[in-house]
């Protein structure tokens, strides 16, 4: 009797497995054909592409993502299906009663009982998703919101509010594209997709391995080069991937180790590769969905945000390329041998045709077309130029998985935005944004750094264990406007508060990155966290250096950005020769502590600190230029 029970339930488990996979190529060759064609040829209405995009990606998360990985498959089966049935029934509903949600009024227009039913449904789906797909930082967060909309009107000044009355509230969530159905959604449906779609095209082709071949030929022999080539690697997978813990696993199962065999400590290793790819989301010209979310809440051109960034992203991989350098030094490391490494030749002779469609879509966005425009020709131009080349020739079958593959790729991304979507419509019902400048204003005393302090420190709380994306979702509409009701200019103000959420992915308590990065180098957690945040330091400085002066934000005449931008160089390597104690040579208290205020001087874009502190910085490096010789001088004699 028990072998005809299992031998049922191990069929029942077949059948379903059978149902989900046959449900999960279906939905994903559809979804991407539907927006490969609305990239081609134009979206379709807001609500409407927003409502498809989200439920068809919603019910994937459910086929996708288990319930419990603890529970037995039969158990997940039942549960996951019966809800992404749920999901799909709804969006059946959503679209076709669509003319009358877009055309009713909001708020006084009649909502229908199932509008209710579906709409409480809805907004757990929403919840409930986001759990499977990221875990439980951002639901709570969500739910937080909600609680505070239903209750604040309870809580003392000046956080009380008056609570919108239920049904309003739940309009407003579902049939508004305010809130759910709002602007990241509607980013994550057009812009964010079709280049997740591009970057699963790029590595079905070979384009992955070709970075990493790539990179290996450019630095493999440097100094510390393995180190150099997890850099570069992450620089260059991460503007495609633009999500720093997939990007730690794409490239670091291969250059972590790597570089512990060269003789990098596990945790320097894994730290090296956290912060390297929690860069790539702010390396143009493809700097994942919170960019195209930036540009289009602020309304300004993408190349406009790509153009503001540079020179920041810039700073700092260089940080992280000279703390590795050192690191190296330091430590006696070498290069790989010239048998190591692929030669660049080579690798660019089998793989330079990859360096088309990201030209071309460079090149469309100089022009003017839109990012989803510009993804979907670079799509069709790596189709293209893939096959005439038989290791990274695409066949109808391979064809089929990317489009299947890069569907799943979107599940993060779209549920993440739909449940900081429950936020952004709390935060628009309630007016809490407002609430929050005077609360920081208060706390602050109207002392204007003391407030950036306040806010960085509130978007990285914010941030924690949720992807960047929604993170600068939640943190812009709250924390953008008090920077800017300070005196902020607002794309300053906008990348600040960018640049705060982004440290969470390499900031311990909580830092995904830093964490993905030690559980492949099987070093401690924290340790790998505290050396991610070390090598990323600039991203704690510089948007305070930027807020004050636009000229690291391309903002200002072209020679007073040129000689920031130089200074800024030196006033990083400063910082890192500060933190890493080692430059020629082993630095001494004293020495660390002027090449810091070296760096700190160059840093700040004003001449009167910009001459003082290089004419320091030489100084201290010629000093410590001598001391090396002296040293090799007295060794060899």
């Amino acid at each position: 009797m028990t072998s005809e029970v299992g031998a049922a339930q191990e069929t029942g488990s077949g059948v379903s497995l059978t149902i989900t996979k046959v449900a999960i190529a279906i939905l994903g060759v559809g979804i991407s054909c539907f927006q490969l064609y609305t990239g081609g040829f134009g979206v379709v209405e807001a609500y409407m592409q927003r409502t498809i995009h989200l439920m068809t990606l919603m019910t994937l998360a459910f086929l996708c993502f288990p319930t419990n990985r603890k529970w037995s498959a039969k158990t997940n089966a039942y549960i996951d299906l019966s809800l992404a049935a749920l999901c799909l029934v709804i969006g059946v509903f959503l679209f076709f009663d669509h003319d009358r949600i877009v055309g009713r009024e909001w708020y006084y227009g009649p909502m229908t009982h199932w509008d209710i039913i579906f709409g409480i449904m809805l907004m757990l789906l929403t919840l409930e998703s986001a759990r499977r797909v990221v875990g439980l930082a951002l639901p709570v967060i969500a739910l937080v919101f909600i609680a505070y909309c239903m209750f604040g009107s309870h809580l003392p000044y000046p956080f009380t509010i008056r609570t919108p009355p239920p049904k309003i509230f739940l309009d407003h969530m579902v049939l508004t594209p305010q809130a759910i159905f709002g602007v990241p959604v509607g980013v994550s449906a057009t812009f964010v997709y079709l280049f997740i779609l591009f970057g699963a095209f790029l590595e079905r082709t070979g384009g992955g391995q070709f970075i990493i071949d790539f990179s290996m030929a450019l630095v493999g022999r440097a100094t510390g080069g393995p180190a150099k080539v997890a850099v570069v690697a992450s620089t260059l997978f991460g503007t495609v991937s633009g999500h720093s813990v997939a990007n730690v696993y794409g490239t670091g199962t291969f250059t972590i180790p790597l570089m512990k065999k060269m003789g990098y400590k596990a945790e320097f290793a894994g730290a090296v590769e956290a912060a390297a790819s929690a860069g790539g989301q702010i390396m143009p010209p493809i700097m994942g969905a919170a960019a195209f979310i930036m540009a289009e809440i602020m309304g300004l051109p993408y190349l406009t945000i790509c153009a503001a960034a540079l020179i920041p992203a810039l700073l700092y991989y260089l940080a992280v390329f000279s703390s590795t350098h050192v690191e190296a030094l330091r430590m006696g490391l070498r290069g790989l041998t010239k048998e190591e490494v692929p030669p660049l030749m080579g690798t660019l002779k089998h793989g330079a045709h990859f360096f088309i469609p990201i030209a071309l879509m460079i090149t469309v966005l100089v022009m003017g077309y839109t990012p989803f425009k510009a993804a979907f020709m670079a799509i069709v131009a790596l189709v293209v130029v893939a096959q005439f080349r038989k290791e990274s020739r695409l066949s109808p079958r391979g064809f089929i998985e990317t489009l299947i593959q890069g569907a799943r790729n979107s599940i993060v991304i779209a549920v993440s935005c739909g449940c900081a979507g429950i936020v952004v419509g709390v935060l628009d019902i309630t007016g809490l944004g407002i609430k929050f400048v005077t609360i920081v204003t208060e706390l602050s005393m109207g002392i204007f750094p003391l407030a950036m302090i306040l806010v960085m420190f509130s978007c990285l709380i914010l941030g924690m264990g949720v992807p960047t994306a929604p993170a600068y979702i939640i943190a812009a509409m709250i924390a953008a406007p008090t920077l800017i009701q300070f005196g902020a200019n607002p794309l300053a103000a906008h990348m600040f508060v960018f640049y705060s959420a982004l440290l969470s992915a390499i900031t311990p308590p909580v830092a995904l990155a830093a964490y993905a990065g030690a559980a492949i180098s099987g070093g401690n957690v924290m340790k790998t966290g505290i050396i991610a945040s070390k090598l990323g330091f600039v991203k704690f400085l510089v948007p305070y250096m930027f807020v004050y002066n636009g000229a690291f934000l391309m903002m200002g005449t072209p020679t007073f950005i040129v000689w920031s931008f130089f200074t800024g160089m030196v006033g990083t390597i400063g910082l890192v020769v500060a933190m890493e104690g080692y430059f020629y040579a082993r630095l001494s208290p004293l020495e660390r502590a002027l090449f810091a205020l070296a760096g700190v001087g160059a840093l700040i874009p004003e001449f009167y600190s910009d001459i003082p502190s290089l004419v320091l910085f030489g100084v201290l490096a010629w000093m410590n230029r001598k001391k090396k010789n002296l040293a090799a001088s007295a060794a060899g004699a």
